[in-house]
């Protein structure tokens, strides 16, 4: 799922020329995410899953909910934020519909850090699957 929202991210944000998005994951040097280095720079991470049971069967079976979670990450300076801040905020919350990936269900969240003098925007997408 990385893949294919870091390619609906990219093209979300392609008209937004204050930011950039990078096809490296968001790894740390020094201690230090790149995310936090490289201002205005759109990091997305790994995807993990998480699996719950949806529906227990008669035969028993069950049915489960698979999350696919995906992180991204965006800083920016707190002193001056870029103009077109809002726009990427929303661009990107809106590239969870874009994915591609099967699904019964989408989420996408954020929070907002402040780490000294830089804003860290943390985003979070949730992609609902039904297995057995």
């Amino acid at each position: 799922m990385r893949t294919q929202l870091l390619n609906a991210i990219t093209t979300a944000t392609s008209t937004l020329t204050q930011f950039a998005v990078s096809q490296e994951l968001p790894w740390a040097q020094n201690g230090t995410p790149l995310f936090r280095k490289n201002l205005k720079k759109v990091y997305v991470d790994k995807t993990y899953q998480e699996q719950t049971t949806l529906i227990p069967t008669l035969n028993g079976g069950e049915v489960f909910q698979n999350d696919l979670i995906t992180l991204a990450y965006v800083a920016c300076d707190a002193k001056n934020p870029p103009s077109q801040l809002d726009n990427l905020v929303a661009n990107i919350l809106a590239a969870k519909d874009s994915t591609g990936v099967i699904n019964f269900g989408t989420e996408s969240d954020y929070t907002i850090d402040k780490d000294e003098d830089v804003l860290v925007y943390t985003f979070e997408f949730r992609i609902n699957q039904a297995t057995t």
